[in-house]
């Protein structure tokens, strides 16, 4: 692995980023990631794409790294017992722009096609400065789109 990001680095494909915070651990990143964005370019009041996250997503999954990027440490419940879940046994973080602003947790209905949205709740420092009636809004449209790519419409 290190050969292969030394070679992208050598052909200016990545670059090395020090994060504070991260003690020895090791970054890189796209050169286009680094740039500062355009505010003429984001509509207003547009925060950022939606992704809902599975837990198992490599962002979520290394705790740590989840930490010192969104300063939200997201666990996974389901091998927890019912009584001392807070989020729900399979709950999906939501990223909004830049920050983790909700973890959800859904449940599938494949008898009668539907999602089922089990828990929510407003999760990290983004959901505390976000406008949430603005964020559910955006969150419940990339439901309808995380669903129809759930049932394979």
């Amino acid at each position: 692995m290190r050969r292969l990001i030394e070679a992208r680095v050598r052909r200016k494909e990545l670059v090395p980023v020090a994060l504070e915070g991260a003690g020895k651990q090791e970054h890189w990143a796209a050169p286009a990631t680094l740039e500062p964005h355009n505010p003429a370019s984001v509509a207003e009041g547009d925060a950022g794409i939606v992704h809902i996250l599975s837990p198992f997503d490599p962002l979520i999954i290394q705790r740590r790294r989840t930490e010192l990027f969104f300063d939200y440490g997201h666990r996974f419940e389901a091998y927890m017992p019912r009584q001392k879940r807070l989020f729900g046994y399979f709950a999906l973080p939501v990223l909004v722009g830049e920050d983790i602003v909700a973890a959800i947790d859904l449940k599938t209905d494949r008898k009668n096609r539907k999602l089922l949205m089990q828990k929510w709740n407003w999760v990290g420092k983004g959901a505390a400065r976000a406008p949430r009636k603005e964020y559910k809004r955006r969150i419940e449209e990339e439901l309808d789109r995380f669903e129809r790519f759930q049932l394979a419409e």
